[in-house]
């Protein structure tokens, strides 16, 4: 075959050829194969009305049962299109584009107010759920965040915080060796190394246990149960019960005298002794402050 023969047969087939990624726009992504497919409009290669087969998906890792890189663009969205030996009948969609259609970026941002910097690099979806990397020198975070405002995140310290929507959270703190719990309404409790300290939403330390020493500040404290016990290990010392019950009315009982015409009604009799001991309860300190 002659060379001219040769330069014909390659030209006609580059002509019916389209190689190279062309603009498109996705008009169906319920691929009911489950092979990540779309289908799109090429309105430089079909026209504006032609609508693609099923066009099979170009990804950065996959290939092999159950695993891979799986983000469907949403109907609408601005994907690159190629045709596979560029061949109309094979359409592959390779990617995805932003444009500006009322002259501002459609790059996801985390919060509309923040610009996105190239140390940025965010996943975001439709609905708004968020991961956030953030590589900025001094400032390396991981954040993921639900579109309703819980998240979870990582700071440069390595500190994890984990957030509701109502504004509790949890600080699992490295840099201060500390952990915090805050409820919605900002009542508090702080763990570290050296007390537990329960803090009220307006500031005021009501619990704190540190050591060998406990502190309770409040106007009023009450304590209930059968039986309550303070002091040092192995010595424990009962307190009375508030009406006094147990020794004060027995002591009254067993020594009281009654007046007659012949004097008194006899001398006192020694108090009983309790046929059984009181039970005891081990408290945590020796040092109980009460204000």
């Amino acid at each position: 075959m002659s060379l001219e023969k040769v330069v014909a047969n390659l030209v006609q087939k580059i002509e019916n050829r389209f190689y190279g990624k062309y603009r498109g726009l996705v008009v169906e992504n319920a691929d009911p194969e489950k092979l990540g497919r779309l289908k799109v409009k090429v309105p430089s290669v079909l026209g504006n009305e032609v609508v693609s087969g099923w066009a099979m998906p170009c990804t950065p890792y996959g290939g092999d049962r159950d695993q891979g890189f799986l983000f469907i663009p949403e109907v609408g969205a601005g994907v690159w299109v190629e045709f596979e030996e560029g061949d109309l009948e094979f359409p592959i969609w390779v990617g995805t584009f932003w444009s500006k259609p009322d002259g501002e970026s459609e790059l996801p941002k985390v919060a509309d107010e923040i610009q996105n910097s190239p140390t940025q690099k965010i996943i975001k979806t439709k609905k708004g759920h968020t991961i956030q990397l953030e590589d900025a020198d001094g400032k390396e975070k991981i954040t993921i965040k639900h579109k309703d405002k819980s998240f979870f995140a990582i700071d440069e310290n390595g500190s994890v915080i984990i957030g509701n929507q109502k504004g509790s959270t949890i600080l699992l703190n490295s840099k201060d060796k500390n952990l915090m719990l805050v409820d919605e309404h900002a009542n508090s409790v702080i763990m570290s190394e050296e007390s537990i300290t329960i803090v009220t939403k307006d500031g005021k330390v009501a619990i704190e246990l540190s050591g060998s020493m406990a502190r309770i500040a409040a106007e009023e404290i009450v304590m209930q149960g059968k039986s309550v016990v303070l002091g040092a290990a192995g010595a424990p010392t009962e307190l009375e019960p508030t009406i006094k019950a147990k020794t004060f009315f027995s002591t009254i009982w067993a020594t009281h005298t009654h007046p007659t015409a012949l004097g008194p009604s006899g001398p006192p009799i020694p108090p009983v002794a309790p046929m059984l001991a009181a039970p005891v309860v081990p408290f945590i300190t020796s040092n109980v402050l009460v204000k």
